[in-house]
């Protein structure tokens, strides 16, 4: 199909405007009075996913908000939607949404009415993207009963993609903010920081935190996404609490080999989708000798020092190891050794962490 130069300058104006475009508004009214003016049009709206994470589309429209405004309560009930739904990212003609049906007996056709509007032809698309769902969509009317022209669904069609990175744009900037912020709130504190959804969806994460997963949780521990089951249950849990939350869910901590991950869940100051999100502090403590003097002590001998650490006799060692009073004495006699010391006290003075 060939267009005139006056579709094509528009055309190209339009592609040039919708770049690097911050806000839904911006794109609205780059869009509005070309688009109309393309395609012989008497109303255009655009939709966009709600910036807050909630469900349906931000309608902006300079004249048939009276229609859109309650739009997400008998979006179900529109034909516009059933059809552009079930091919998004393609301009469908009024045509081939209705598929035969009268446009009179449509329930989109009463409210346009009620709404002191008279809509008799449509051209719309819904933005969709495989990962990430709903992006945005967008709708012209006509008040005339002629048919919009093939032209100018082939040219609304070919400013489509040229939308869609525009929406995108905007959303992306929106996200890069939001994680800006909550980092922000959340970096008055020490430790690593993940932050989820009252539902264990992921909003930011850290690269410290991220390492601290890998190396204390299994893989069969984790979502697919990273996340510990165990904290997506924790959160989802402390979400359904009403008043104070309990000490006990409010902390998970785990020691291994010496070494100990404390982990704390607090209320983010922060709401997303109208949910307040759950900020998850990683803290991990070292083993509290010495790296070089660990590496020197095999696992038995380092459960003997980490009883003298916690001020056992050598009797309570003896217990705790289910070995002989002599036993834990020998193991000591080679800890002094490999240590270069010669008592509990010595030991201790000199291989605390620092």
């Amino acid at each position: 199909m060939r267009f005139t130069s006056r579709e094509e300058s528009i055309q190209n104006e339009l592609l040039t405007n919708l770049v690097g475009l911050g806000s839904y508004q911006d794109i609205h009214d780059v869009l509005e009075p070309r688009v109309l003016q393309l395609c012989q049009a008497d109303h255009f709206a655009l939709g966009c996913a709600n910036l807050d994470g909630s469900v349906g589309l931000q309608w902006t429209s300079r004249t048939t908000m009276p229609l859109l405004k309650h739009y997400s309560e008998w979006v179900t009930q529109d034909f516009v939607f059933q059809a552009t739904l079930a091919q998004p990212n393609r301009v469908l003609s009024t045509q081939e949404m209705l598929r035969g049906q009268k446009l009179d007996t449509q329930p989109t056709r009463h409210r346009s009415v009620e709404a002191g509007l008279d809509l008799r032809q449509v051209m719309a698309t819904l933005l969709m993207e495989e990962q990430q769902g709903l992006k945005g969509g967008l709708a012209v009317y006509s008040e005339r009963s002629r048919p919009f022209p093939a032209r100018s669904q082939r040219l609304l069609q070919l400013l489509v993609p040229a939308i869609h990175r525009a929406v995108s744009h905007v959303q992306r900037i929106h996200a890069q903010g939001l994680e800006l912020d909550l980092l922000k709130s959340g970096a008055v504190e020490s430790g690593a920081l993940l932050v989820l959804t009252p539902w264990g969806r992921e909003m930011v994460r850290t690269n410290a935190a991220t390492l601290l997963l890998e190396k204390w949780f299994a893989r069969s521990d984790l979502t697919p996404r990273g996340i510990p089951h165990a904290w997506v249950k924790r959160v989802e849990a402390l979400s359904r609490v009403k008043g104070m939350h309990p000490p006990a869910l409010l902390h998970d901590d785990r020691e291994r080999d010496g070494e100990q991950l404390q982990v704390t869940f607090s209320l983010s100051t922060i709401h997303w989708a109208g949910n307040p999100l759950w900020q998850v502090r990683i803290l991990e403590r070292p083993h509290w000798l010495r790296e070089d003097w660990l590496r020197l002590l095999t696992p038995t001998e380092r459960k003997v020092a980490d009883g003298v650490h916690r001020g056992d006799s050598n009797r309570d060692i003896a217990l705790q190891l289910g070995s002989s009073e002599g036993t834990v004495k020998k193991q000591l006699q080679s800890i002094y050794r490999k240590t270069g010391t010669s008592s509990r006290t010595q030991f201790l003075a000199q291989g605390r962490r620092a």
